[in-house]
C-alpha cells in the first residue's frame, strides 16, 4: 500500500527579524510515496521552493530567504492498492490537476518555449528547472509558473525558455479552457503567473538602477580633469605663462 498526495497546504515564514513574509503555499503535485511523511516530506520541498520565489520577488533586494520555517498546515491524500469494501459504493475520481493538458519533459538546453511564438498556454514547472535564456538568474522551479503573455489575447512569447538539467517537465495550461473544467486550478496558475510579471518587473528595475550607476561613474570620469584643473588654482599652483607673441621693431627714418 501507498499514499498518492491529493492536496496539502503549506505556510512559509521567513526566520529575518523584522520580515513580514508569512505566506501560505497549496502542492496538487501527483507525489506518491511509502507513508503519508514521504509524501509530505517532498510536497514540503515544493512548497518551500515557491516561498523562495515568492520572497525573493517581494523582499529580494533588502535579504535572502534563508532558511525558512515550513509548517505544514492541512493535506488530503488517495491509497493506492487498498481494496475497496464490499457493497461499497465506487468512489468518484478525483480530477488530475493536468487533466487533458499536455505534459513533455525536455533534456538539458532544450527549448520549452521560443520567442515570437504564438502565446496560447502557460506552462508550470513539475520536475526539474527552466529558465529564461536573456536572463537565467531567473530560474523556474517546480511549482512556478511563466508565460504570462498568453494572459492576454493575440500575444506572442517575449524569450525563449529552456530546460535547465535533464528530465525537466512541465504541463502547458489553455487558462481560458481550464478554468471551464478546473476554476480554482485556473485562479492558481493566473495568480502564479502574475507573481512572474511581477517578479520580472523587479529584475527590470535593478537593472535600470545599475545602469544609471554606470552612467555616472562615466559622467564623473568625464568631469574629473576639470575639477582637478580647479583644484590646482585653489591650492595657489601656478599655471604655465602663457607665449608672448613678439613685437615687431619700428624702423628708424632716415632724412
Amino acid at each position: 500500500m501507498s499514499f498518492r498526495l491529493k492536496e496539502a497546504i503549506f505556510k512559509v515564514r521567513c526566520r529575518e527579524p523584522g520580515c513580514p513574509f508569512n505566506s501560505e503555499f497549496v502542492v496538487k503535485e501527483n507525489i506518491m510515496g511509502a507513508t503519508e511523511a514521504d509524501v509530505d516530506s517532498e510536497a514540503l520541498k515544493l512548497a518551500r521552493n515557491l516561498g523562495y520565489i515568492k520572497h525573493d520577488a517581494v523582499y529580494g533586494r533588502k535579504h535572502p530567504l534563508a532558511n525558512p520555517d515550513v509548517t505544514k498546515v492541512s493535506g488530503s491524500y488517495d491509497r493506492i492498492g487498498v481494496a475497496p469494501e464490499p457493497h461499497a459504493a465506487p468512489a468518484a475520481a478525483a480530477p488530475s490537476a493536468a487533466g487533458a493538458n499536455p505534459t513533455r519533459t525536455y533534456r538539458r538546453g532544450e527549448t520549452i518555449i521560443r520567442k515570437g511564438e504564438s502565446a496560447a498556454t502557460v506552462i508550470e514547472v513539475v520536475r526539474g528547472i527552466a529558465y529564461n535564456i536573456r536572463r537565467p538568474e531567473m530560474a523556474y522551479k517546480p511549482g512556478s509558473t511563466f508565460g504570462a503573455a498568453a494572459l492576454f489575447r493575440q500575444k506572442s512569447r517575449l524569450a525563449d525558455v529552456v530546460a535547465g538539467e535533464d528530465g525537466t517537465t512541465v504541463v502547458f495550461y489553455n487558462l481560458r479552457e481550464l478554468a471551464k473544467s478546473n476554476p480554482a486550478k485556473a485562479r492558481e496558475l493566473y495568480d502564479e503567473a502574475m507573481e512572474d510579471v511581477f517578479h520580472i518587473l523587479v529584475h527590470l528595475e535593478e537593472y535600470s538602477a545599475s545602469l544609471e550607476k554606470k552612467i555616472q561613474k562615466l559622467e564623473a570620469k568625464k568631469g574629473a580633469p576639470k575639477k582637478n584643473a580647479k583644484a590646482a588654482v585653489k591650492k595657489g599652483t601656478k599655471a604655465a605663462p602663457a607665449k608672448k607673441k613678439p613685437v615687431a621693431k619700428k624702423k628708424a627714418w632716415r632724412r
